[in-house]
């Protein structure tokens, strides 16, 4: 192993390649704008860590480190990358994260098909990368975040039966592929910031789903069908234009954060009660003139968000309830119902008022 690691280093002598025995190489955190081509005689290599770099391009001679499994690639100034690294078919993760790529050589993905995690992440794709993970079985994890991505292709994960784990935030997509329903294996679907204007009824097939973020998208509604995803424990649909929650969000009994801050919601369905896991509950900046009854009964609620709801004039008595409850934000919520000397003594006091005017206060 040699480390050469923030050394301030800004080129490699050519004798590199004398190192022939050499495993491990790890020269991230430097100035480096280019490789010597001579890297590539060093044939021992399985770990090549550049990451936090200046690199400008890689070699062709890098498609000769066939032992090659793991290649850091992370913020440098990369455009492109040479097709011959198609070459070291050993490689488990590919991550090219922080560079300025807009399109990857024509087979090169399903050529590594050992790969099991894919990281292309702030970059400069506009199109979902040419042989991705439809071409083999391994990836279980694929993040294309901060691109400019507005289409995910039909069939792409057709193939992918491990992939579990899909981050496109920050993108440009309007819409979700026809055969979403076949994403049977995902496990967490990160889609916020996005134009997104409607989920398709299949959501609802993503039966193994743990995770959905749809922040910061242009829905006005969710379809019933989200009822269906009972292993849900996540479900982050901040600043959207929702109007309502359907009823069936009642069925997800597994939810422990339910983010709906910066919508149009102007109340919540009752069956919202039904959510005996729940521990954070995010509803802030909304239209909300009522608080349901049925919160009481949320004995998991720890974290409740409910401030900036300009029609929110009362709180229920059964909030009191919620025993659990550590944190609550009432900030710019009138609360004219409710003396003014308790609203400003904090969320502590109301609870307080709560249940020593409710029925509860024996309790």
């Amino acid at each position: 192993m040699l480390s050469l690691r923030e050394n301030k280093i800004k080129e490699l002598p050519a004798g590199i390649g004398d190192l022939i025995h050499l495993g491990t190489f790890d020269v991230s955190h430097n100035h480096l704008e280019h490789l010597p081509q001579e890297i590539g005689e060093c044939r021992n290599l399985s770990t090549l860590d550049l990451q936090h770099n200046e690199l400008l391009d890689i070699p062709e001679s890098i498609g000769n480190l066939h032992q090659l499994t793991r290649l850091g690639l992370r913020y440098n100034r990369l455009a492109s990358i040479p097709a011959t690294l198609s070459n070291c078919k050993h490689m488990d993760e590919f991550n090219v994260e922080g560079n300025a790529i807009t399109i990857l050589p024509e087979g090169l993905l399903s050529s590594l098909s050992e790969l099991t995690s894919i990281t292309l992440s702030r970059n400069n794709f506009s199109a979902y990368p040419s042989g991705g993970p439809s071409q083999f079985t391994n990836v279980d994890s694929i993040n294309l975040e901060h691109n400019q991505i507005d289409k995910i292709p039909y069939g792409i994960f057709s193939r992918a039966k491990h992939l579990t784990k899909l981050n496109m935030k920050e993108n440009q997509l309007t819409s979700l592929p026809l055969d979403v329903g076949t994403w049977t294996n995902m496990v967490e679907l990160n889609l916020g910031t996005n134009q997104l204007s409607k989920l398709p009824e299949d959501i609802q097939c993503l039966q193994s789903l743990e995770v959905l973020v749809l922040s910061n998208n242009l829905l006005k509604r969710v379809p019933p069908s989200i009822g269906n995803l009972r292993k849900l424990r996540v479900l982050d649909l901040e600043e959207n234009r929702l109007e309502q929650l359907p009823n069936e969000v009642g069925f997800l009994r597994d939810l422990q954060r339910l983010i709906v801050q910066s919508n149009q919601l102007t109340s919540l369905p009752r069956a919202i009660g039904h959510l005996s896991s729940l521990q954070y509950l995010s509803i802030g900046e909304n239209n909300l003139s009522y608080l349901p009854e049925e919160i009481g009964t949320l004995e998991s609620l720890e974290s409740l968000y409910i401030n900036d709801n300009p029609s929110l004039h009362n709180l229920p008595f059964e909030l009191a309830l919620c025993s659990n409850l550590q944190i609550m934000s009432i900030e710019n919520c009138p609360l004219t119902q409710i003396p003014a000397e308790i609203v400003a003594g904090g969320p502590s006091l109301v609870i307080q008022y709560l249940k020593m005017q409710g029925p509860y206060r024996a309790m």
